[in-house]
Formats: C-alpha cells, sequence, structure tokens
C-alpha cells in the first residue's frame, strides 16, 4: 500500500480542511510542537484504512474535533498498480459514511471501476487489498506512539499473522481451500458412481421393456396421421355447411328486422299529405310579409323627413339644455351682481378701519417717546446720585480712618509714613447721599414701568395696523374677484344666447322646439307600428317555415331510412325529392325485401343437406379408427404423439443415465488417483503443516537480519537468538539470553526499529506488499549516538516507490530529514496551523 493524497476536515486538531499530498515523496518527516496534530495525521491515514485508529481505538466519535460535527478523512492509495480512494465520514448525530472506490487514475472524475460501501464491507476489502488486518497493520507498517514494541512482543501466532500479510502466503490459505474442494467434488462423483451402480440393472430392464411400447404409439400416430387428411376434408364440408346454414339464418334474423324497419304505409301517407298543405301556406305568408315590409320602409322614409326637418332628437336635446343653461347663467348673473356690491361695501369698510387704526397708532406713537424720554432723565439722575453717593462713602471712611492713626504710622491706603494727621470732620452728607439714591431709583423705575406700558400699547396699535392692512387688501381681492366672475358670466350669456340663435331663429325658442320634438315623435310612432306589423308577419313566416322544416326533416330521413334498408337489401333505390317520388320508391323497397326473403330461405334448405351429407360419411371414418364421443381425429392424433414423445424421452433418460454410468465407470480408476493427490495437499497445506514450516524460515530470516541492524544500532552489544523467538542475547554478558521486556526504552525503540528495517528489506527481496512504513515518535529515549544509528537504519529503508514517514518533535530530526511537514497549534483554539506541506 502507497498512500498518495491524504485530506482531514474536521478530524481531531484538524478543524479546517487540509490536504497532503505524498506523491514522489520518499523519507518525510513530521515535525511540530507537543499537540500540534503530527500523530493526528497518521491516525487520519489508519482512520481511512481501517475506520479506527491506534489511540482512540473503535471510539470514533472522540475523533470529531471539538467545536464541530461531523468529520471527514479521504485516503488516496495505490496496491499493486490499482488506484483506490478510501472515504469515511464521521456524524455526531446521524449515520457515519464509509465508501471504497477503484478509479482508473487518481482524480475524483475519473472512471470508477469498483465501489464498495458500508463500513464492514469497506474494511473486509481494506484487509483483503493490503493482506493485514489492523492489528497485523499496526505491527508492521504503522508503529504508532508508544506501541512501535507490539511486534517485538507480539505472540507468535499474532507475528505469524503480519508475516502471511507481508509476504502474501495467506495465497497458501486459498491454495488449501482449492485442494479441498477438488477432493470434496471426487468425493461425490466416486460417491454417485456407487449409488448408480445399483440403479443401472433396473433402468436396463425398464429400457427393454418401453422400446416395444414405444414402437406402437408410432404405428397408432402414423395411422391416425394417414386418415386424418380426408377426415379433414370432410369435417371441413360439414362445418362449411353448419356455416352456411347459420349465415342464412342470420341472414333471415336481418330481414325480420328489415321488416320491422319498413315504415307504415299510414303514417307515410300522412306526411306526404301535410307536405304538399304545408307548400300552399308558406306562399301565403310570404305575401303578407312582403306587404308589412313595404308599410315599413315608407314609414322610415317619413320619419328620416321629419329627422331632417327637426334636426333629429341629438339637436332637439342640445337645444333643451342651451335653454336650462341659459335659464342658469340669469339667475346666476343676478346673484353675482350682489355679489360684487356686497364686495365693495365690506373694501369701502376696511378702508375706514384702517384710518382709524393708523390714527391710534400715531398718538400711542407719541406718548411712548414720552415715556423714554422720562426714563432718560431719571436714569441720568441716578446716575448722579451715585456719583455723589460714592465720594460721600469715600468722605466718610477718611474720617474713620483719620480716628485711627497718629503721625509716625504708615498709611493703610498709600503706605507711607503719616507725618500729620488732618483734623477730624463730621460724615452727615452721606446720609443724604444715601436717601437721594434711594428715590432717584425709586423714580427710575417708575419711569421704566410707564415706559414699558406704552411701548406694549403702542406695539398693539402697530400690529392693528397691519391686521387692518390686511383685512384691506383680502376686502379689495374679493371684490376683484367679484366683480371678474360677473364680467365673465356676463360673456358667457351672451355666447350662449348667440349659439340658442343659431339653432332655434326667433323669438320663442321654446315653443319651436317643442313643436320640433312633436312631429319627431309623431313619425316614430308611425315607424314603431310599422315595425311591429312586419315582424308579426316575419314571425308568422318563420313558424310556418318551422312547421315546414320539420316536416322536409321527416321527408329526408323517410328517404334516408328508404336508401338504407334498400342498401342493406341489396338494392339502389334513390328516393326522389317530391312527395310523388317518395312514394314509389316505398313500393320498390317493399318488393325488394319479399324477394331477398325468398332467396335467403332457399339457401338455408340447400345448405342444411350439404351438412347432413358430409356428417354421414365422417361418421364411418370416426367408426374405422375407433374414435368415440366428440373427440376429433386430431386430438387422437395429437394424443398419440404425445404418448410417442412420452415413452421416447423415457427411453432417452434411461440411455443416458446407463451411459453416465458407464462413462463414470470407466474414469474411476483415474478419479480414485486424482482423489488420493488432492487429498494429500489438503492435509499438507494446514496451517500447522507446510505454511509453519515457511513461516519458522520467515522468522529466522528477520531474526538473522534484524540481528545486524540491532548489534550495528547497539555498537555491538545486542543481537537477536536464532530461534526466531526474538528475544536478545547480550553479547556484553557472554551471550546471556534475556526477554526483550527487559530492555530500556531506547533499547527497546531500536530493537523495534531493528526488525522494521529487516522487514522492509525482506520485503524489498521478495516483492512483498510493505509500499509504506510509519514511525511515531520514540527517538526522544535515544541519545545523539543512537539518534544517528537509527537514523541511518531508517534512510537504508527508503527505496523505489516507498514512502517512510517519521514523527518527531526532537530536534535533531529536522536536521537529518530534507522534506518536511511542518505543523503548529492555534494558542487560542489548539487548532492544528500546517506551517509547510
Amino acid at each position: 500500500m502507497r498512500p498518495l493524497e491524504l485530506t482531514l476536515q474536521g478530524f481531531q486538531s484538524y478543524a479546517a480542511r487540509h490536504t497532503f499530498d505524498f506523491r514522489d515523496r520518499h523519507l518525510l518527516g513530521v515535525v511540530g510542537p507537543i499537540g500540534s496534530g503530527k500523530s493526528s495525521l497518521l491516525d487520519g491515514i489508519a482512520f481511512a484504512l481501517y475506520g479506527k485508529t491506534p489511540r482512540a481505538g473503535s471510539k470514533t466519535k472522540d475523533l470529531i474535533n471539538q467545536r464541530g460535527a461531523s468529520a471527514h478523512v479521504e485516503l488516496w492509495f495505490e496496491v499493486e498498480g490499482e488506484i483506490w480512494r478510501a472515504v469515511r465520514a464521521l456524524r455526531r448525530r446521524g449515520q457515519s459514511a464509509h465508501n471504497l472506490y477503484r478509479h482508473i487514475e487518481a482524480d475524483p472524475e475519473s472512471e470508477r471501476l469498483e465501489e464498495v460501501t458500508g463500513e464492514r464491507a469497506m474494511t473486509s476489502r481494506i484487509d483483503e487489498l493490503l493482506g493485514l488486518d489492523f492489528d497485523a497493520f499496526n505491527r508492521s507498517v504503522f508503529l504508532a506512539q508508544n506501541r512501535f514494541a507490539e511486534f517485538l512482543q507480539a505472540t507468535a501466532a499474532q507475528r505469524d499473522a503480519v508475516l502471511k500479510g507481508v509476504f502474501g502466503f495467506d495465497r497458501l490459505d486459498q491454495m488449501a481451500a482449492v485442494a479441498k474442494d477438488r477432493r470434496d467434488d471426487l468425493r461425490g462423483q466416486l460417491a454417485d458412481l456407487e449409488r448408480l451402480r445399483g440403479e443401472v440393472e433396473t433402468d436396463r430392464e425398464a429400457l427393454r421393456s418401453t422400446e416395444p411400447a414405444l414402437e406402437a404409439a408410432r404405428l397408432r400416430s402414423a395411422e391416425l396421421d394417414a386418415s386424418r387428411t380426408r377426415a379433414g376434408e370432410l369435417e371441413a364440408a360439414a362445418e362449411t355447411g353448419r356455416r352456411d346454414v347459420e349465415r342464412a339464418e342470420r341472414r333471415l334474423g336481418e330481414l325480420k328486422d328489415i321488416a320491422a324497419q319498413l315504415p307504415a304505409r299510414k303514417q307515410t301517407a300522412g306526411l306526404l299529405d301535410r307536405a304538399i298543405a304545408g307548400s300552399e301556406l308558406l306562399e301565403a305568408a310570404a305575401g303578407a310579409l312582403s306587404e308589412t315590409t313595404a308599410e315599413l320602409e315608407a314609414a322610415r322614409r317619413h320619419h328620416a323627413e321629419a329627422v331632417k326637418q327637426t334636426g333629429g332628437p341629438e339637436v332637439i336635446a342640445k337645444v333643451a339644455g342651451l335653454i336650462d343653461r341659459k335659464a342658469d347663467l340669469t339667475k346666476r348673473l343676478e346673484v353675482l351682481a350682489e355679489h360684487a356690491g356686497t364686495a365693495a361695501a365690506r373694501t369701502q369698510r376696511a378702508v375706514d378701519d384702517l384710518a382709524t387704526a393708523e390714527a391710534k397708532a400715531v398718538a400711542d406713537g407719541e406718548a411712548e417717546e414720552s415715556t423714554r424720554v422720562a426714563q432718560a432723565e431719571a436714569s441720568r439722575a441716578v446716575d448722579e446720585a451715585d456719583a455723589a453717593l460714592h465720594a460721600a462713602r469715600h468722605e466718610s471712611m477718611a474720617v474713620a480712618l483719620r480716628k485711627e492713626i497718629a503721625a509716625g504710622d504708615t498709611c493703610p491706603v498709600c503706605a507711607q509714613t503719616v507725618t500729620t494727621v488732618p483734623p477730624p470732620g463730621k460724615v452727615a452728607a452721606l446720609e443724604r447721599a444715601e436717601k437721594v439714591s434711594r428715590q432717584v431709583r425709586a423714580a427710575l423705575n417708575d419711569a421704566r414701568e410707564a415706559h414699558t406700558a406704552a411701548a406694549t400699547v403702542r406695539a398693539g396699535a402697530v400690529a392693528e395696523v397691519a391686521l387692518r392692512a390686511s383685512a384691506l387688501e383680502s376686502a379689495k381681492q374679493m371684490e376683484s374677484d367679484a366683480r371678474q366672475e360677473l364680467t365673465e358670466t356676463q360673456s358667457s350669456d351672451i355666447v350662449l344666447a348667440t349659439e340658442l340663435a343659431e339653432l332655434v331663429p326667433g323669438e320663442d325658442p321654446i315653443t319651436e322646439m317643442e313643436s320640433r320634438r312633436r312631429t319627431l315623435a309623431e313619425s316614430s310612432a308611425l315607424v314603431e307600428a310599422s315595425s311591429g306589423r312586419e315582424a308579426a308577419a316575419r314571425a308568422a313566416l318563420e313558424e310556418l317555415r318551422s312547421g315546414q322544416g320539420r316536416v322536409s326533416t321527416e321527408l329526408v330521413t323517410l328517404a334516408t331510412t328508404v336508401a338504407t334498408l334498400a342498401g342493406q337489401l341489396g338494392g339502389d333505390l334513390r328516393p326522389g325529392a317530391t312527395p310523388g317520388e317518395l312514394a314509389e320508391s316505398l313500393d320498390g323497397l317493399r318488393q325488394l325485401w319479399e324477394a331477398a326473403n325468398d332467396e335467403t330461405t332457399a339457401e338455408r334448405e340447400a345448405a342444411g343437406s350439404r351438412e347432413a351429407g358430409s356428417a354421414s360419411e365422417l361418421s364411418l371414418v370416426r367408426s374405422g379408427l375407433g374414435l368415440e364421443g366428440d373427440e376429433t381425429i386430431a386430438e387422437a392424433q395429437q394424443q398419440a404423439a404425445a404418448e410417442h414423445g412420452r415413452l421416447a424421452g423415457e427411453v432417452s433418460a434411461l440411455a443416458t443415465r446407463i451411459a453416465k454410468f458407464e462413462e463414470l465407470e470407466a474414469g474411476s480408476a483415474e478419479a480414485v488417483a486424482r482423489l488420493d493427490t488432492y487429498t494429500t495437499l489438503a492435509a499438507d497445506l494446514l496451517p500447522a503443516r507446510f505454511l509453519k514450516f515457511i513461516l519458522d524460515e520467515e522468522r529466522r530470516a528477520l531474526a538473522e537480519l534484524g540481528s545486524e541492524h540491532f548489534e550495528r544500532m547497539t555498537r555491538g552489544r545486542y543481537r537477536f537468538t536464532t530461534d526466531g523467538e526474538f528475544d536478545v542475547a547480550d553479547l556484553s554478558a557472554a551471550e546471556a539470553e534475556r526477554r526483550a521486556e527487559s530492555l530500556s526504552g531506547g533499547e527497546t525503540f531500536l530493537a523495534s526499529l531493528s526488525l522494521a528495517l529487516a522487514l522492509a528489506e525482506m520485503v524489498t527481496r521478495s516483492g512483498g506488499r510493505l509500499d509504506a512504513f510509519f514511525l511515531d515518535e520514540g527517538f526522544g529515549s535515544l541519545d545523539p549516538e543512537h539518534l544517528d544509528l537509527a537514523m541511518e537504519g531508517i534512510e537504508a529503508l527508503v527505496g523505489g516507490n516507498r514512502l517512510v514517514a517519521v514523527v518527531s518533535h526532537v530536534p535533531q530530526l529536522r536536521d537529518r530529514v530534507e522534506d518536511l511537514i511542518e505543523l503548529d497549534n492555534d494558542p487560542v483554539t489548539g487548532d492544528t496551523i500546517v506551517v509547510r506541506a
């Protein structure tokens, strides 16, 4: 098995989809820190092949990424030149999928040559293809982490299973099965010979007694066959006579049916009378319709002239509409004139109101200006009082300060030495200044309030002016609109009067319109009356035509019946269209029926005579052949032939069984000799004999070749024992033998690696199936010297098309292997990151 390409998605730490190409790669290193997914990559190969892994076993749900709901693994690989694709899918919920395909080439779109579906069937086919089951695969091809010593420490039977698959010795089991099958077949043949020996004499006696009966059956069949021709002619003649009688009787029955269909004389006579009378009535009704149609045409011409004179209903209706509109416009003009006067009065009132509001606004503005001047004067008085109060306060503070200092002190105001203290003064001016300040401030507040009130009044007056001005504009617009609408309506009234005068000249259009309307109504009534009389005449004519049409239909039906029945009687009658011609055809039809009835009666009697004569002669022939009852000569001949065939079959079967016995008896000596040969082969090819011998030899050869590698890697200290049990001979202790389980971890790894190298070398020499080798960790237990020796041995594995994949986190491995798959892990999720593939 040679891997070509591996795809992982949702598998263990491989959350995202990753594909690894192994084509044209031989020595491959898989490196990365602990937990980066190195071993999971090899687990993917094992799972794709066997549906389980060395670490997880059959607990496949644990292989799904912890944050995923499913896992997908796909492996392309080659076995003995054939391309295979293994696809397995796991789901936390629902059924998993397992499929194996053989392709014509390594392309999913290429032709499929074989398909295996289902977990058990797929794994069984993999076992057959690789020659290794899962355990044997792990002991020879896939040295998984912490399990690389399994082949070394396995039982003899487990090692034999590996060697059988690797070297193709499972073919010996197939050879043993073939030998056993052929031995059992020969035993069955000889048993059949003994069984037939007792039966063959009975068959020979039965053959001697059956042969005379066979000859008698042949003679009877020949006799019946010779009489069959004449009997057939007689049977045919009798059958022909019988059919002719039946045909004549059927024809007489048909003539009876035709007689029942012949038209009755009384009914046909009444129909012909109605046809003649109906023609006369139709002619009179057609004349009446012609007269009423002429009257209607005259009324219509008179109505057309009235329409021309009056202008027609459209003109009358238009004039009526114009008169109504003229009355409405007259009323509308009166209303609009009144509205225009009202609008003019409203405009005058708005002018007066605006003038009043403007005068009030002027007066309020003068009053507001007066309060503004008073407020300004009060503000100046406050400023003067504040200045006087400020000076009085300074003066008061100076008087108070003089009382606190003496000559020679430092002045607290100017920081100078006081030389002379001024005399003390009075502070009566301060109280007076404060009183004046309060009075003028009160006056300022009053002035401000008066000004605010006057400003508010003035603002209201200004707003009123604006309101009155807006009302004036609105009144002017309403007056303008009213006068414009009045003018437009007056113009419409003039146009309407002109149009009415054109349609109805004269001073009184209403009277003229009524006169035209009466004239038009009278002409319409005349047309309607004439139309009613014409419709009545037409209806009467149609009713007569309908009745005559039914009569005509009956006449056509009668003519069709006559022609049809005449055709059934073998005649050719074609009734004419007149009642007289139809009456002549009816007489001819009755004559045809009478002639046909007489002829058919005579044919029936002649056919009966022919049938009776043929039947009498046939009875004599049947008596001569010994036939009884209703049995025909053909049936008797068929029975005789069937009896002859049955006896011939029995004779043939007896002769065949006798010949088979004689053939078996002639070859019995050869069969006994071949039975001895295959019995010996089946015994010799048992696993405990020839295969055991071959496997013992292979184990010894494996131990010998493995010892060479083991001794080289341990610098001459260890070899394997020569008995093929893979115990260890310690060359440093006088070749003392010890169990492999007693070796240290590093020594166990070197011993296992030595056997793996030897197994690969032996397979290469013999053309076996080991095209891949996977080693997962174990190098950490080796010192640099033994690591170099181990790598030299691993490098020796590479040859031809073999892939050797080594998984390790040991730094020295990165230096020894050029072709690397480098992995890392996400520090947050733990998912695998492929640095280099």
